[in-house]
């Protein structure tokens, strides 16, 4: 597993930088770091995370750029506007943006990237052992239903939202291909981290992200250690306990379940397992998840 080339030097750090993953990878967790470690006097109890951005899939943030209701376009034609509003996000942005993507990388169906490069600072790419990503991913949808969520895992035509839905649509590619598309692109330079290297060392993760996007606070210690303990968490879940959590689905209990590795293994069963590794068992090799 090689990263892309580091962002250039004469990158603007006011373009957007794009926090990638499949579902449930670390996503929301690595945005409480950085902004932890960005901006710590700017987290509450009610946000979690002070960083300048939104989602890719932000509904009512297309509408307000492009000045048209999202809900009378097709997602084909939202999908054709949108890296033209993604560079309106970043020609207007006051400082740097942080923005949540679930979404494949792909084109837009008019040979257009949907995540524009010349927009972009880079991304940083997160990326969770499947079969706990399958655990997390059900609990997020309100069910148990593993054999469900393996299908949706497994699918290249695998889609989120999009519709009616409060989201646009977002093309996941499945897991692989959702690896496969963003580390296949040459356009936007990326750092790829695992989730199981974030368990296991918090503050070296953090450091190295804060190093790909040239922080200041790369070589501050006492702040990086810091940004990790108050993003621990049972620090977290306790929060969400005492304040609630804007992200989290109506459908589940709780949005801070676990946060571990390895219940993937305890909750699957054997079929389940096997799908997963038949259907993405190069990406898995590639990122060390032995079967």
């Amino acid at each position: 597993m090689a990263d892309l080339a580091s962002p250039p030097a004469d990158a603007a750090p006011d373009g957007i930088t794009w926090l990638a993953s499949f579902p449930k990878s670390g996503n929301t967790w690595t945005r409480i770091l950085l902004s932890n470690l960005i901006a710590p006097d700017g987290v509450d109890d009610e946000h979690f995370a002070s960083l300048s951005g939104s989602i890719s899939s932000n509904r009512a943030g297309f509408d307000t750029i492009t000045g048209l209701p999202s809900s009378d376009l097709t997602d084909d034609e939202i999908d054709l506007l949108r890296p033209a509003c993604y560079r309106e996000n970043a020609k207007l942005a006051q400082q740097r943006l942080f923005v949540k993507v679930h979404d494949g990388y792909h084109d837009n169906g008019n040979g257009d990237a949907i995540f524009p490069g010349d927009c972009s600072f880079g991304a940083i790419y997160l990326v969770r052992h499947p079969f706990d990503v399958a655990v997390s991913y059900a609990n997020h949808q309100g069910h148990d239903n593993f054999d469900k969520i393996v299908k949706q895992m497994n699918n290249l035509d695998h889609i989120m939202a999009g519709g009616s839905k409060n989201q646009l649509r977002q093309r996941t590619l499945g897991w692989s291909g959702h690896y496969l598309s963003w580390h296949r692109q040459d356009a936007i330079p990326m750092l790829t981290v695992r989730y199981e290297d974030m368990l296991a060392d918090t503050a070296a993760c953090l450091k190295r992200m804060a190093t790909f996007l040239r922080l200041p606070e790369k070589d501050d210690d006492a702040a990086i250690a810091h940004a990790v303990a108050e993003s621990q968490f049972e620090k977290l879940r306790a929060k969400e306990d005492r304040s609630g959590f804007r992200e989290r689905p109506e459908k589940t209990e709780r949005f801070f379940r676990a946060g571990r590795a390895g219940d993937g293994w305890e909750m699957l069963n054997n079929e389940q397992r096997e799908a997963l590794c038949n259907a993405n068992r190069d990406v898995m090799e590639e990122l060390g998840y032995t079967p």
